[in-house]
């Protein structure tokens, strides 16, 4: 049996790019490469773990324009004969009534849940596959044994929570049994500081060999984790904090073996997906005089990539340095957007205590402050135009 693992694919609107609507047709686009993958393998189930939006509030055109997105990818697996299962993901990405409203358009072999639940699929001596789908902390601090626990309580109760509905899944059920959920868990490499993990409902290792394989969404940075935990990544990148990921997603493949090759009788193969590229180009002081001098850069690197570029010099070159001719170069060069050129700037002691000081009005201050970052005049005038509005809603 072959199960296509597959998550975040967050449709929405409003990403870095050249208009509001070019990112969401690069994740149609990926979303669709991954089906047509998924079909050509021969893959009899897809498990999609979560998030399959950007935004939970959206707007009615918006919403219609995501859903509708997400129900053709689910149709094109359904109308090549694949089961699939849908959960929700975490509350602030996926609206649990887009979710329901999916649910009851009774699209044939999809299953979509958004409570805890153990899954009917139609082919016997298959996998078992337990969904619990996504939650934050909000899911649980308006329920009264919640209410007015100090945050470490708060998180152990919501992580013991988990595991105990994890062994309430499990229970009574011969293997191979599949969990498909959205969390973190405590052994992955989730990309940032584990303080942060306090604030996260987690699902722990002991909760997790509870299982058979255990596919999640929700991190996007795919992965062996533990033993027998898949993060599956996201199909496509969505901002520069995945540009070093690989994007993509698994196929588990059921052999019922056991071997090096082979985790609780599965194997598994990761499937890269084609797609959009992020680039970071760091310039220094050197870089930049090189440049001012006309060595020009040819970027070979950033064809059809989302570009940005951050770079340190003194005030003398930052007067010198004309960014827009460096954003011209880049779009010449292939680049698909140029989402910012932004300095930092060394500036002397002498700029900061007379130029700008605290005895200034925000709007001297502002004009100070925009002059040493190198900003054009017009650029300027907006940013007093937005802070004059600002400071007129204050009062």
């Amino acid at each position: 049996m072959k199960i296509a693992h597959i998550a975040d694919a967050h449709w929405g609107f409003g990403y870095p790019g050249p208009n509001p609507a070019a990112r969401f047709e690069d994740i149609t686009r990926s979303m669709d490469w991954a089906a047509d993958r998924i079909i050509a393998e021969g893959c009899e189930l897809v498990l999609f773990a979560g998030d399959a939006f950007k935004d939970a509030r959206v707007y009615i055109d918006r919403a219609t324009a995501e859903i509708r997105a997400f129900v053709s990818w689910l149709r094109r697996l359904s109308d090549a004969g694949i089961e699939v299962i849908v959960i929700s993901g975490t509350p602030s990405h996926d609206a649990i009534s887009a979710y329901h409203l999916i649910r009851e358009m009774q699209i044939h072999g999809v299953q979509v849940f958004t409570e805890p639940e153990i899954a009917s699929l139609p082919s016997e001596g298959g996998a078992i596959v337990a969904c619990l789908p996504g939650m934050n902390r909000s899911s649980f601090a308006l329920q009264d044994d919640f209410a007015g626990l100090p945050p470490h309580e708060f998180h152990s109760k919501m992580t013991n929570w988990i595991t105990d509905t994890c062994r309430e899944l499990r229970a009574g059920l011969i293997g191979p049994v599949i969990l498909v959920s959205h969390l973190t868990y405590d052994l992955a490499d989730t990309g940032f500081e584990d303080a942060l993990l306090q604030n996260e409902p987690i699902l722990t290792d002991e909760a997790a060999r509870m299982f058979d394989i255990v596919c999640l969404g929700h991190i996007h940075r795919p992965q062996l984790a533990g033993s027998n935990v898949y993060y599956s990544g996201a199909p496509e990148r969505h901002n520069f904090g995945d540009e070093r990921t690989v994007p993509g997603f698994w196929i588990h493949e059921y052999t019922g073996l056991s071997s090096i090759h082979e985790i609780n009788g599965f194997r598994s193969t990761f499937v890269e997906t084609p797609a959009r590229s992020f680039k970071t180009i760091d310039w220094c002081d050197m870089d930049i005089e090189a440049w001012l001098d006309g060595q020009v850069d040819d970027f070979t690197s950033i064809k059809d990539a989302i570009v940005r570029v951050r770079y340190e010099c003194s005030e003398e070159l930052q007067k010198r340095f004309d960014r827009r001719s460096l954003e011209k170069a880049l779009y010449e060069a292939g680049a698909f957007f140029v989402a910012e050129i932004r300095a930092e700037v060394q500036r002397s002691e002498r700029i900061r205590d007379t130029e700008v000081t605290e005895g200034l009005n925000p709007l001297t201050a502002l004009t100070a402050w925009g002059n040493n970052q190198g900003y054009e005049p017009e650029e300027i005038s907006e940013l007093q135009v937005l802070t004059t509005e600002l400071l007129e809603g204050t009062n």
